[in-house]
């Protein structure tokens, strides 16, 4: 196996994502780690790895024998979250999904009690604050707009609601940007350099709803939550998945700085072409197919396709892959062995 040191690092973990977001020149590619707890399970070897590769993230710093992963959040069975919303798990270690909706039947609008931001638990932070590294980018977050409205009331009855303009709908994703802007400004209180929010867009093959809806609906709130971000001199991290490439560039101008999105779903000539050396993009590598069917041989040519086309802009990229349990554990070493190889700048492949 490669060593985690392929050359001697010139910069710490903030200054390699802020070189590679701002396209300053990072000495190699940045990495951050991503797995669920089923993998561990699977694979407790995982660990050795991940500290083998280690991350330029804060809270991923995996160096000493501790218990970093808290299976129990991921029981079998059901429970319900600050919205109300119910949730289901099925399989132990994977994250479930909403299966009793709080306002399926809009009679229940009237009487439902929306979150408050200012009631949200965040002493977690706090004892994190007290032993933060400088040396690592921190990011917090995880804010949802049209997934918190599909938790809400259904995924049919929330498409319905955006065909027909339903007055609710405003309502509902009103109150939802309302609940996000107060945790994103109690979130900045405590000095991280990012912020990450999320939601889920794309099928396989298009946008849920047409661009111009999106745009419509959609895009203003993003620029809203996003503006605040970028007021306070954070970045803007922005998940979506499925095919979303219709949208990202909007999503660019609106703030954001960094995405985790599809990068073989949304074709990767495409996102090179459009969007290559203007935003950031995080490995979101082929955890579909390459990842789950492919050799090794494979799983290293497609990290280096992901390398070449979108960190060769003298930064531009974060090396990241979901490890998960239906993956062959060769597969899940070469990702990193192949990210840690040839993500040296100047990238030569």
């Amino acid at each position: 196996m490669l060593k985690s040191r392929t050359v001697k690092d010139e910069m710490n973990g903030r200054e390699r994502v802020t070189a590679a977001i701002k396209f300053t020149g990072p000495d190699r590619i940045p990495h951050q780690h991503c797995f669920l707890p089923a993998t561990l399970k699977q694979y407790p070897e995982l660990i050795k790895l991940l500290r083998e590769y280690p991350s330029d993230f804060d809270g991923e710093d995996y160096s000493e024998d501790k218990e970093y992963i808290y299976i129990d959040s991921f029981k079998t069975g059901k429970w319900t979250d600050e919205w109300d919303c119910e949730w289901t798990v099925i399989i132990p270690g994977i994250m479930g999904q909403v299966t009793g909706h709080p306002l399926e039947e809009l009679d229940k609008l009237g009487r439902y009690r929306w979150p408050r931001a200012a009631d949200k638990d965040f002493s977690w932070i706090g004892k994190r604050e007290g032993k933060r590294c400088d040396k690592y980018m921190m990011l917090d977050g995880g804010m949802t707009l049209f997934e918190r409205m599909i938790d809400l009331r259904g995924f049919e009855n929330t498409m319905l609601d955006i065909a027909e303009r339903e007055p609710a709908f405003y309502e509902m994703r009103d109150q939802i940007v309302n609940y996000n802007m107060g945790i994103i400004d109690r979130l900045l209180e405590y000095n991280p350099d990012g912020i990450y929010l999320s939601d889920d867009w794309g099928s396989q093959i298009s946008l849920m709803i047409s661009p111009e809806s999106w745009r419509e609906l959609f895009l203003p709130c993003y620029k809203k939550m996003f503006s605040r971000v970028r007021q306070a001199g954070k970045h803007v991290f922005f998940h979506t998945d499925g095919y979303t490439i219709e949208i990202l560039p909007d999503l660019v101008d609106a703030g954001a700085n960094a995405f985790w999105v599809d990068l073989t779903v949304n074709p990767l000539n495409l996102l090179k072409e459009k969007l290559g050396g203007k935003v950031c993009f995080q490995g979101l590598t082929d955890v579909q197919f390459t990842m789950r069917w492919g050799t090794p041989a494979d799983v290293e040519k497609h990290g280096k396709d992901l390398i070449k086309s979108l960190g060769d802009f003298n930064g531009g990229f974060i090396a990241c892959s979901e490890a998960d349990p239906d993956q062959p554990w060769e597969n899940i070493k070469t990702i990193y062995e192949t990210f840690y190889k040839y993500g040296t700048y100047p990238i030569n492949i």
